[in-house]
């Protein structure tokens, strides 16, 4: 692992790591991650000035961090995964540093960042999820953003039928936009908003060719979509193709706003 990735003592790499070995060999193939219209869309909430800190939570390959990096001062990335860590530096840019740590237990002093962004991760952080905000609550500056963003059910009816199809992937939360508005109110942030955004018709196989997974798992997963009924299949405006399934991919963005000073 190159030294450009520090390390933090006392933290190692999530138990299923193999995993995350697996998923970071395809991930910057995934096109959910890399599209550039939810990646701006998410972006566009940050109001970034050239003298920002920012932390990118959860960096993965680090495509936040990296699109983040020409517009601010400096970016920290974090994750928990050294597979994923050693594909954020293939493309490093100078302002950038990498290091692997746990959103849960942050190294950093209160008040040391003008930004948090965290895309696509907090349905990963199974425990102490509340505790996870609350630091990085605690270490904005008064005044400073935190941009969380996740993939939601298109509506409440498929929130069971999306629990169960992730199952097949793996262990993780599954929230409803109130869910995301509660976790930051929870987490201490005031002025929390939520968008929405629709990444439409992104393809099935594509995630499940990159996700790491074994072939009888990508099977049941797209049987799935295929068998969905007609309701649910109305809600994804899914399309059935002889050899993919297209979906429209729903995602809700929450800015919250650490309380300035009195």
């Amino acid at each position: 692992m190159s030294s450009s990735v520090r390390r933090t003592a006392g933290h190692g790499t999530y138990a299923n790591s193999e995993f995350w070995k697996l998923r970071a060999a395809g991930y910057n193939k995934l096109e959910w991650a890399t599209r550039s219209d939810y990646l701006e869309w998410f972006l566009a909430h940050g109001d970034f000035k050239p003298t920002d800190v920012v932390l990118d939570a959860g960096t993965g390959t680090g495509v936040v961090a990296h699109a983040v990096a020409p517009l601010v001062t400096r970016v920290i990335g974090i994750d928990l995964s050294l597979a994923m860590l050693s594909q954020a530096l293939d493309t490093k840019h100078n302002n950038e540093e990498f290091v692997l740590e746990d959103i849960r237990s942050l190294r950093y002093p209160a008040a040391n960042f003008d930004k948090i962004t965290a895309r696509m991760v907090f349905h990963h952080i199974l425990t102490d999820t509340v505790h996870a905000v609350r630091e990085c609550h605690r270490v904005l500056v008064p005044g400073g953003r935190m941009l969380l963003s996740e993939g939601v059910p298109p509506h409440e009816s498929l929130k069971a039928w999306y629990r169960e199809m992730f199952t097949l992937k793996e262990e993780r939360l599954t929230f409803m936009p109130q869910d995301l508005v509660n976790l930051m109110q929870q987490g201490g942030f005031a002025c929390v908003s939520l968008s929405t955004y629709v990444l439409p018709q992104v393809s099935v196989r594509n995630w499940l060719e990159n996700s790491g997974l074994p072939q009888p798992k990508q099977n049941a997963i797209m049987r799935m979509h295929v068998e969905l009924d007609g309701a649910g299949q109305k809600f994804y405006n899914m399309k059935v193709l002889q050899d993919d399934v297209l979906i429209d991919m729903q995602y809700v963005t929450v800015l919250g706003v650490k309380a300035s000073v009195k």
